[in-house]
């Protein structure tokens, strides 16, 4: 009599629980199997958006976790099991990180960003709140350039995403441009001749592009000239280190004076 009791409960509780049971199982096996599809969706996004190769396994285990936890909270919830409770303790612990590591996470976000649409690359170089550098790496957290000197600059990436960066690409034909402040006296056109015979010496010239000058200012005393030279994005630092140098000493064989700097009357 007690076995038949025992049994009947099964029973019951088989025809109760059982459909949930079943139904669950169904879930994880199909919530599963999508998300190895998704996964290896997300995994062939990222290869051919060429993020790094060592960033890839944790963006896929990232991606790869949350579904995989988000399902399991949707399994609990269809047998009947309360989730709200987990939620909320997830949801508070979450929060609290996050109040911690606020500039770490937001420094975290815009390295995401930043490897998924490249507003920049290894090799570029950048100007970024007044400091010059080429990219060398894009960590997660902060972007490291370097100096012509061989500084290294680190840089969070949020101040990379939040602020104006000028970017010159290797690949890209830019002019390298130099302002100088001369004496008014200057002969504009002895000005062009010596800044061109300086712009066809330079061994960094853009073939068929001639150098470029132009009176951008001008007062009683002096007057803004901007002589620019188009190069590539590689050589833009040397370019500029030789317009300097070759300009001085052309300006200096030729009498072109710059102009003296005005001191301020004090009464």
């Amino acid at each position: 009599m007690e076995a038949k009791t025992y049994i009947d409960k099964f029973l019951e509780a088989a025809w109760l629980y059982g459909p949930k049971i079943l139904a669950t199982a169904l879930l994880l096996f199909v919530g599963f199997w999508l998300i190895r599809r998704i996964s290896a969706g997300f995994q062939r996004m990222l290869k051919a958006r060429k993020i790094d190769v060592s960033l890839r396994p944790f963006f896929a285990s990232l991606v790869d976790m949350i579904l995989k936890v988000a399902l399991l909270l949707v399994a609990a919830g269809q047998l009947g099991i309360e989730t709200t409770s987990f939620i909320a303790v997830f949801s508070a612990i979450a929060f609290a990180v996050g109040l911690a590591l606020q500039g770490s996470l937001g420094n975290f976000a815009s390295g995401v960003l930043i490897l998924l649409f490249r507003p920049y690359k290894v090799g570029d170089l950048l100007t970024v709140g007044g400091l010059s550098g080429r990219v060398t790496e894009i960590q997660i957290f902060s972007t490291i350039l370097m100096t012509s000197h061989a500084k290294k600059i680190i840089i969070p990436n949020g101040k990379m995403t939040e602020g104006a960066i000028e970017n010159i690409p290797d690949n890209a034909q830019v002019q390298a441009e130099v302002r100088l402040l001369l004496n008014s006296s200057t002969s504009l056109e002895l000005l062009r001749s010596v800044s061109v015979e300086v712009g066809e010496r330079c061994p960094t010239a853009l073939p068929g592009k001639p150098m470029e000058v132009t009176i951008s200012g001008i007062t009683r005393d002096d007057m803004k000239a901007d002589i620019a030279c188009w190069t590539s994005g590689v050589h833009y630092e040397e370019t500029m280190h030789y317009l300097y140098e070759a300009l001085k000493a052309a300006f200096e064989e030729h009498s072109i004076e710059l102009a003296k700097e005005r001191r301020r009357e004090t009464i």
